[in-house]
């Protein structure tokens, strides 16, 4: 009688573990222990036998639920579907399976995420940029004093041939008028020279 006590206590002691052995965790995305470097969108779970509809998962950080969108459960595999890319930090899986017995089984499954922000790449570039900003703006400076200076330049130049123009057209036109003058006082000259010698023939015929 003891015997078949001793017996029956070790079969309902061991059904459970028996349970627990057939439906075991085989595998996960991301594994125990997994360092994710990349954007995580599913945390998925492979159990040896089949789960039950009722099974579910948690996600936590820092004992802080992440939520979830869906948790899908088929045949002898989980899937939650994470509602936002998860922050850099430690995170548990905290999941809770039914199996085909109908025994509640228990888990956790530890990870952390390590991706590299964009802020520290910007932070790596931007040095980079502001000295090809600087010294863009510095030919920029260059380029603007150098058409300042070649613009100065041809304005002179301009003024100078101008004026040397100006110069050249009044002493050309002091030149003519000066001999234009000569030749009008010459020819004036001569006039009154011819009348005073007509007027003097004149004078004499009629004295005759």
């Amino acid at each position: 009688m003891k015997k078949l006590l001793f017996i029956l206590i070790c079969m309902f002691i061991s059904i459970p573990t028996m349970a627990s052995a057939h439906t075991k965790l085989v595998s996960s995305n991301p594994k125990e222990g997994q360092i994710v470097t990349d954007e995580l969108k599913e945390i998925t779970l492979d159990y040896a036998g089949t789960v039950e509809k009722l099974s579910t998962m948690k996600v936590l950080k820092d004992g802080i639920e992440v939520p979830l969108s869906q948790i899908l459960v088929q045949d002898k595999q989980m899937v939650g579907t994470l509602s936002a890319p998860l922050e850099n930090g430690s995170y548990i899986i905290d999941w809770n399976i039914v199996g085909e017995d109908g025994h509640p089984i228990t888990g956790k499954v530890s990870f952390t995420v390590q991706i590299e922000q964009m802020s520290d790449k910007n932070e790596t570039t931007s040095p980079k940029v502001e000295e090809n900003k600087q010294e863009n703006e510095q030919q920029d400076k260059i380029e603007t004093q150098t058409e300042d200076q070649t613009k100065d330049q041809t304005k002179d130049q301009t003024k100078d041939q101008t004026k040397d123009q100006t110069k050249d057209q009044t002493k050309d036109q002091t030149k003519d008028q000066t001999s234009t003058k000569t030749v009008t006082t010459i020819i004036t000259v001569l006039l009154l020279a011819i009348l005073i010698m007509g007027l003097v023939v004149l004078f004499k015929k009629k004295r005759k």
